[in-house]
């Protein structure tokens, strides 16, 4: 009886120490490190050249017209090379940081708010799509790469929508346009400030779209729009205008937009630029304010005409 009692003693004793060594191996398998290969095997899969890109940052580039052509040339050679994950790091660069900020030192509080919103799509578009516009700029074969710098507004090199956006600045603010020729022509891509080290797009921007009133456009008598033929058509006194010689020389011809208001009496009460260039638009202001108008009437009395009034100049004479 002794022996079988001593024998399920035993028994019982094997089968705990047995689940106790079973425990002790789980809990060591549970606490064991995973290895490499189970780590790589649980953690998500990771492009072997995310931490390389993840470390790319822009270089500086020099704030002036050869480090702007050579910051679009080194995006143009990652496009090139389809290295997307780079050039995706240059397309953010150009965020304009702090924009509503900067707009209102530039232009001013009423013109840097409105600049601000006016923009915002296009520096969103910019920082996404700008390899899409580089891309377009490669098919066509215009790689040929130009950078002009608005220091001064009267810049001979400023194309007619660009002079009279340029003149709204408050400051002496450096912009930039650059510019992408080749056989088939050539295309400008504006504009791009020098921010915080680095060059930021601020958009494409045009003094008409902007909203700006003519000077003496607001406040006083009522006027009435009339279509600039009607009115070139009511002229009783024009001076031609003064062909710049240094236009000549450089060849400079094209058309002056004008924005005038014409007063009760028949003269030009003000005029506002809205498109042209530099040489050739101060010349068209000069002239046309010496112009007059026949009073235009409205149930026989006379009112004031909001209209535009174009200048053509040509290598000939202007008209």
């Amino acid at each position: 009886m002794f022996s079988n009692v001593m024998g399920t003693v035993i028994h019982r004793f094997a089968l705990r120490l047995s689940s106790l060594i079973s425990f002790f191996a789980a809990l060591v398998i549970f606490a064991a490190p995973a290895s490499p290969r189970q780590l790589a095997q649980d953690s998500p899969s990771t492009p072997a050249s995310a931490p390389a890109a993840a470390a790319f940052t822009v270089p500086p580039y020099p704030n002036n017209t050869g480090g702007l052509v050579h910051f679009v040339k080194d995006m143009i050679a990652l496009e090139k090379a389809g290295d997307q994950q780079k050039l995706g790091v240059y397309e953010r660069s150009l965020a304009l940081p702090f924009a509503d900020r900067w707009f209102k030192s530039v232009f001013g509080d009423d013109l840097g708010e409105r600049m601000t919103a006016i923009s915002t799509g296009m520096r969103v578009d910019a920082e996404a799509h700008t390899g899409d516009m580089l891309a377009e700029q490669i098919a066509e074969k215009r790689t040929d790469i130009e950078a002009v710098r608005f220091d001064d507004s009267c810049n001979a090199r400023a194309t007619p929508t660009e002079y009279p956006f340029l003149l709204l600045r408050k400051t002496k603010e450096p912009l930039y346009d650059v510019r992408f020729i080749g056989n088939s022509g050539a295309s400008i891509w504006a504009y791009l400030a020098y921010v915080n080290g680095g060059f930021r797009f601020i958009g494409n921007l045009q003094k008409t779209e902007i909203g700006v009133p003519a000077a003496g456009a607001t406040g006083g008598p009522a006027k009435i729009k009339l279509d600039p033929n009607v009115v070139a058509a009511r002229a009783i006194r024009r001076i031609a205008p003064q062909y710049p010689a240094e236009a000549r020389e450089l060849g400079l011809q094209g058309t002056v937009i004008l924005h005038a208001i014409i007063a009760k009496d028949g003269s030009v009460q003000s005029l506002y630029l809205n498109e042209g260039q530099c040489m050739l638009s101060e010349a068209a202001i000069d002239a046309v304010k010496q112009w007059r108008y026949s009073p235009t009437l409205v149930n026989g009395s006379p009112v004031v005409v909001d209209t535009t009034i174009n200048v053509v100049f040509t290598l000939g004479l202007p008209r």
